[in-house]
């Protein structure tokens, strides 16, 4: 009878996991919530679209790139500190208890490199520029201890008769302890060559081609024991189930954007940027490895490296135009900036076949945001230094959330020149926010209270 239970456990098993995967989140998550990179642009919130004079330019705004006189060589090193306050909320039998828990995760990564090159010309202003930079990390972890009757939709049977011994038995409706591990660590990363030209004295435009690539692995560790001893009539004796399972995905895809600095006189600067819609291509790898153990010392353990699946899945996602305003304005050693960055997350879509009917959920479970960004920048020229502070407010794309689940971050920077050509700068985020983790382990979700910690150093040389 147990034989029978496991083989049909590994049915199941194969089928569900070999659909596992992909939903809405995966698609959104490729874009969403990014920072961008550099720390002059950083230190300023990201408020850099309308002032864009280095290498970042090639992110922000190519149009930029048209003000830089000399070559630049740009390097850049982060380092991440992701941590947050988990609450378990469900425990039908203790009194909808909360179980509280922490994790945090660290990382320190290579983040850019560049080349700047002006061209010489008769009058106004020709700058390429090629380079590599990561603009959205994946780190991610989150650590749970707690009881719940939720189950696992892994070990829930659709028909299930559970006052019938012949059938599959239903995990459901009893409490359980689950305790759970997961992580994630990756980022998305692009190749980019731009160039930009002054049309006008007062006007630059610009274009850069973007060859975007990307990786990330998540990792997550799963046990649910029959703390309580519910399950205790063979041949439904369940006593625990674990799992290991592991995701490897890489992304590709290729899109250009568009941008135009207008100088009105010396003092204020207008921006305006569009980025090209773009397909993401991605393929997801994953391994899974499971064991069910009975009272009686039966168990049984089964991999998806047994399965007759491959184990790999492809699939696609198309994201639409991105849009974006900027404004600065200098007033001697003060310079203040503004940006504004819109997207539809309704229009995003799967180009595969088989995922278009889950399409109809960005329509439902998803909106429209404007990210915004301010900074400012004080200049000391006895030091060669600048001082730099920025806020960026990044909306949510989910509907129906409150500002609690919106990221918001404070930054700050510092600059300095040496010998006119040498330039070193630092920056600092720190970010806050509530988001919730759900999946077919743990239905019932975590609730997380997030806080993000990030420095980026700059060192750029031109000659």
């Amino acid at each position: 009878m147990k034989k029978f239970i496991i083989n049909s456990f590994v049915i199941l098993f194969i089928i569900t996991f070999s659909g596992y995967a992909q939903n809405t989140d995966d698609a959104i998550r490729i874009l969403d919530n990014q920072i961008g990179f550099g720390g002059r642009a950083i230190g300023m919130g990201g408020a850099y679209a309308a002032v864009a004079n280095d290498y970042s330019a090639i992110y922000w705004n190519p149009a930029g790139l048209a003000q830089m006189r000399k070559m630049e060589v740009w390097l850049e090193l982060s380092h991440i500190r992701y941590g947050n306050d988990i609450s378990y909320p469900y425990s039908r039998n203790e009194g909808d208890k909360i179980y509280s828990s922490s994790s945090s995760q660290t990382v320190t990564k290579f983040n850019s490199i560049g080349f700047t090159f002006p061209v010489p010309t008769y009058r106004g202003s020709l700058v390429f520029s090629v380079g590599y930079q990561r603009i959205k990390d994946f780190e991610y972890a989150n650590e749970f201890l707690g009881i719940s009757d939720q189950g696992s939709d892994r070990l829930s049977f659709a028909g299930v008769d559970p006052d019938n011994p012949e059938d599959v038995y239903d995990f459901f409706g009893e409490d359980v302890e689950k305790e759970g591990y997961l992580t994630d660590e990756g980022s998305i990363n692009q190749w980019s060559a731009a160039g930009a030209i002054d049309v006008t004295p007062n006007l630059s435009v610009g274009l850069g081609l973007n060859f975007w690539t990307g990786s990330s692995e998540y990792a997550q560790s799963y046990n649910q024991l029959d703390k309580f001893n519910y399950f205790n009539e063979y041949p439904a004796d369940f006593d625990n189930y674990s799992e290991e399972r592991t995701l490897f995905s890489k992304y590709s895809s290729f899109n250009a954007k568009l941008g135009s600095i207008l100088r009105l006189g010396k003092l204020m600067r207008l921006s305006v940027g569009l980025e090209s819609p773009q397909t993401f291509s991605v393929e997801e790898e994953y391994f899974l490895d499971s064991k069910l153990r009975f009272d009686d010392g039966f168990e049984d353990n089964f991999e998806e490296a047994d399965a007759e699946e491959s184990g790999i899945y492809k699939y696609k996602v198309k994201m639409p135009f991105r849009f974006s305003l900027g404004a600065s304005l200098s007033l001697g050693t003060i310079l203040l900036s503004g940006s504004a960055e819109y997207m539809d997350w309704t229009q995003v879509k799967f180009a595969s076949d088989e995922l278009k009917e889950l399409n109809r959920s960005f329509a439902t479970d998803y909106r429209e945001t404007v990210k915004l960004r301010l900074g400012g920048e004080i200049g000391l020229p006895f030091l060669a230094s600048q001082f730099r502070a920025g806020a960026i407010y990044d909306p949510t794309p989910l509907v129906d959330k409150d500002f609690d689940w919106d990221r918001k971050y404070l930054t700050m920077g510092y600059g300095l020149l040496i010998e006119r050509i040498f330039k070193i700068d630092l920056a600092y985020v720190y970010g806050m926010w509530k988001q919730a983790t759900f999946d077919d382990l743990t239905p019932e979700g975590t609730e997380e209270d997030v806080t993000y910690q990030k420095l980026l150093l700059t060192i750029s040389f031109r000659y």
